[in-house]
């Protein structure tokens, strides 16, 4: 697999396609089947999750 790489403009040129609206009402139980079925991210464990940070919306976020 190749890995694409994008410039600053050329990313902020690209439609966001993220559903919000979905992600903003997932359950708990949702996220943590969503995160349990994906072979690639395995889910975090409770000592790793204390060591994340709340990061900002990113400007121009209408979420």
């Amino acid at each position: 697999m190749s890995i694409k790489r994008y410039t600053k403009e050329e990313l902020e040129k690209m439609e966001d396609l993220t559903d919000y609206d979905r992600i903003n009402n997932m359950t708990d139980d949702e996220i943590r089947k969503n995160a349990e079925s994906d072979p690639d991210v395995p889910p975090q464990s409770e000592e790793d999750l204390a060591r994340f940070k709340k990061v900002k919306k990113p400007k121009g976020d209408k979420s």
